[in-house]
Formats: structure tokens, C-alpha cells, sequence
């Protein structure tokens, strides 16, 4: 075998390792957080169970109107106390909160807050404001790391007393480090051996035969040369002087021979009518179909446009900005079925046409994006928040093409201005 061989699997050998190791650090992480996961979930929920066995809703309701802190009062704020105590290596706050328009007020507190002790909204629970106050569905957020659990408490007669509210600690996962540690060590010396069983395993079972196969094919062929005409670049690097090279240069001939091309062509006719980025139909392939539409007994067009995408570009860089573009590309394809037609417009811009659907089967898609509005495109870790904003029209019978895409459009517009508002977005 010669040197360039042998040098190139010392690299990949070299390089194989370095990618091992780093996916054995990233499972390491992967298994101590769902650990992590899986105690805090447990964690939680027992606390919330805990609280919710122990209070009386509608003594602590009566309690909290009359602001009389009854015996029964201190026994149950002792008992959340004592709990919170004994877990607190867990669970660092439990609370029960009736809210108000204005603001909260605590009825019990493991920290000690007064009885009617005011507690004013963040912005989680401001955002759920109206949920908090008609008291029918939890509410879950993380704040630093920390993980806060809102579960309403009803009374006999199904009135709403408040929200129990466990606060666990910092990141739960911490405790465990030194146990990702311990696994990282085991996989990276696995990682070691597993890199020289496998140069020792190629050297002996691949690269041996393929120069055995070179030599065999180079014979059979009688010639080395490419075939003239034949761009051979792609599948054959026929400029290499060792034994992949010789191999490439023998096995051209038959391969070209071989290929019917069938397959290349049916790619090409894909590229030609496809966005590269999101695998939705291009602009060319709208115009090559806009006159079918024109002819179509009915039809409904669906206008989407990105938010603040020029702001994401020139914030965080384009590789975010596809990130958005993609992550509109994919919410879109769940809306194309059979008979309609998805395209890419321009570098925000996404247009679904729709020629056979019924009118409930539209009313579900126009119920389907006011619930998921405002959809937001853009990471959470992301300084800059892209939404998607959409507009639709649909026609029955006669009627202009053009008018229905500028009725889509003007629509959109009026939902982009509305969403820009809405979640305090500059007019970029």
C-alpha cells in the first residue's frame, strides 16, 4: 500500500477519534439530563400532589376572604413548611396564590408570606393572565434554570381557591455531573479501542482486496485513461496516483456503460422545479402552472410571509436566517395535501394554492393557523424573534386570478402589520 494510503487513514483513524469522543461527551449529557428530567418531573409532581392532599380549597378560600388565620390555617402552612424543608435540596418554594386582575395574593407560603401578602405578575404568568384567573389548565415555565409548576386548586362546588406554585431549585442535572464524568471516561476509552479495531479491521479486509481488485481491473480494461467526452469527476477521482485512483480509472468505462442516465435526468427535472433550501416548488415551476390556475372552478391561496427576517440576517448571521426560512418551509408542508401546490415566491415568501379542498376542509386550516398565531419561526435562544404572518382568499365561479392574489396579499399585509404590534417587532 502506498504512503498517501496509509497517511490518509492515519487521519481519518485521527479524526474518526476526535468526532467519537465528542459524541461521547454529547450521549454523556444526553442520559444525565433525562435522568435529571425524570427526578425533577417526579419531584414536581409529588410536591403538587403533596399541597393538593393537604389543603382544605374551601377553608383556605374562607380564610383568605376573612384574612383569619385559623388553627386549622397554621397547622396546614406548617405542613407545607415541613415539606418544603425536608426537599429542599429539590424544591425551594410551595405557595397557593389567588389570583386578580391586578395581581396575586398568597394564602399559604412555605417562605412565609403574610396571608393576602401581594405577589405581582412576571412575564409568564402576565402572558397567562386570563388562564390564571378562570383557573382551568396548569402552567408551566422555566426562569433561570429553575423550573416553576402552577396547578389550580377548585373547591367543593368547583369555585376557583388559587394556584398551588412549586418552585424547584437550580438546574437539577448539577448533582449528577460527576456521573456524566464517569460515563464521558468509559465511552472515550471504548471510543480509543474502537478506533483501532476498526484501522486494523479496514486495513486487513479493505484496502488489501481493493489493491488485489485495481490490479485485476486495470488488467481486464486495458486502459487507464478516462473515455474521451466522458466527465467522470463526480463518480471517479481518476487523478489520484494510488490505488482508489487506478480503481476509479478501470471502472469508468463500465459504469458509463451501465448508466442509463434515467435517474440523473429525473434529479435534474426535481432541481429544475424545486427550492434548493426548503424542497418546495420554485417560481419558475409557479409560472409554468399559473395559466391551469387561472382555468380552475374554484381556488384558494394562502399567502405567507417571515417576520424580521432581514433583522435575523443581519443580527445573527444567515445561517440563522435559514434556519427560520426552513422552519417556515416545514410548518407550511403540513398544510399542502392532494391537489394543492406549495411555492417558494421569493427569499420570505410562500404561496399554497389549493384546487380541490371543501370548504369545512379550508375552514379547518384557517382554524388550525389563528390557533397557532403568533407561530414563531425563530430559536429560543435568539435575540431576535421571527413570526410567520399569513393571508388568504378564496373564489368560487368566476373571478380574476390576480384579484385573488392581491386580495391574499393585502390580507397578509394586514396580518403581518397586526402580528409587528402585537409582539412589540420593529418595523424592519
Amino acid at each position: 500500500m502506498s504512503g498517501s494510503i496509509k497517511k490518509s487513514i492515519a487521519v481519518s483513524t485521527a479524526l474518526m477519534l476526535f468526532i467519537f469522543v465528542l459524541l461521547s461527551f454529547g450521549a454523556s449529557y444526553l442520559i444525565v439530563n433525562r435522568i435529571a428530567t425524570r427526578y425533577q418531573e417526579a419531584a414536581i409532581s409529588a410536591a403538587l400532589d403533596f399541597a393538593e392532599l393537604t389543603i382544605d380549597a374551601d377553608a383556605a378560600k374562607e380564610c383568605f376572604s376573612t384574612r383569619n388565620r385559623t388553627e386549622e390555617f397554621r397547622t396546614v402552612q406548617n405542613k407545607i413548611s415541613d415539606y418544603q424543608k425536608r426537599n429542599s435540596s429539590m424544591i425551594s418554594r410551595i405557595s397557593l396564590v389567588s389570583f386578580s386582575n391586578s395581581s396575586g395574593s398568597f394564602i399559604y407560603d412555605s417562605e412565609g408570606a403574610e396571608l393576602g401578602a401581594k405577589l405581582d405578575y412576571n412575564e409568564h404568568t402576565a402572558a397567562s393572565k386570563a388562564e390564571l384567573i378562570n383557573g382551568r389548565s396548569s402552567l408551566r415555565y422555566e426562569e433561570d434554570g429553575s423550573v416553576t409548576e402552577l396547578r389550580p386548586l377548585r373547591t367543593v362546588d368547583d369555585a376557583l381557591c388559587g394556584y398551588i406554585i412549586v418552585k424547584l431549585t437550580n438546574p437539577y442535572e448539577r448533582d449528577y455531573m460527576p456521573f456524566a464524568f464517569v460515563i464521558f471516561g468509559v465511552m472515550t476509552a471504548a471510543s480509543i479501542v474502537f478506533a483501532i479495531v476498526v484501522t486494523a479491521v479496514l486495513n486487513r479486509r479493505i484496502f488489501r482486496p481493493i489493491k488485489q481488485i485495481t490490479d485485476s481491473a486495470t488488467y481486464l480494461s486495458g486502459d487507464d485513461s478516462v473515455s474521451e467526452g466522458r466527465d467522470a469527476s463526480v463518480m471517479f477521482d481518476t487523478k489520484r496516483s494510488d490505488e482508489i485512483g487506478r480503481l476509479s480509472a478501470a471502472l469508468q468505462k463500465i459504469f458509463f456503460d451501465m448508466n442509463s442516465g434515467a435517474e440523473h435526468l429525473s434529479q435534474a427535472l426535481y432541481d429544475a422545479n424545486h427550492d434548493g433550501m426548503t424542497q418546495h416548488l420554485n417560481k419558475r415551476c409557479y409560472h409554468s402552472m399559473e395559466e391551469t390556475f387561472r382555468s380552475c372552478e374554484q381556488l384558494c391561496v394562502i399567502y405567507f410571509d417571515v417576520n424580521n427576517l432581514k433583522l435575523m440576517n443581519d443580527t445573527n448571521g444567515h445561517e440563522s436566517g435559514d434556519y427560520v426560512i426552513k422552519s417556515a418551509a416545514d410548518y407550511i408542508r403540513a398544510f399542502v395535501g392532494q391537489g394543492d401546490y406549495c411555492f417558494r415566491m421569493g427569499g420570505d415568501e410562500f404561496l399554497i394554492v389549493m384546487t380541490e379542498r371543501s370548504l369545512r376542509e379550508l375552514d379547518g386550516i384557517m382554524d388550525k393557523l389563528t390557533a397557532d398565531s403568533p407561530y414563531i419561526l425563530s430559536k429560543d435562544s435568539d435575540s431576535v424573534k421571527c413570526s410567520l404572518s399569513y393571508g388568504c382568499a378564496f373564489a368560487k365561479g368566476e373571478f380574476s386570478y390576480d384579484e385573488l392574489l392581491a386580495e391574499a396579499e393585502e390580507n397578509m399585509y394586514r396580518k403581518k402589520a397586526e402580528l409587528k404590534e402585537l409582539l412589540q417587532m420593529p418595523d424592519r
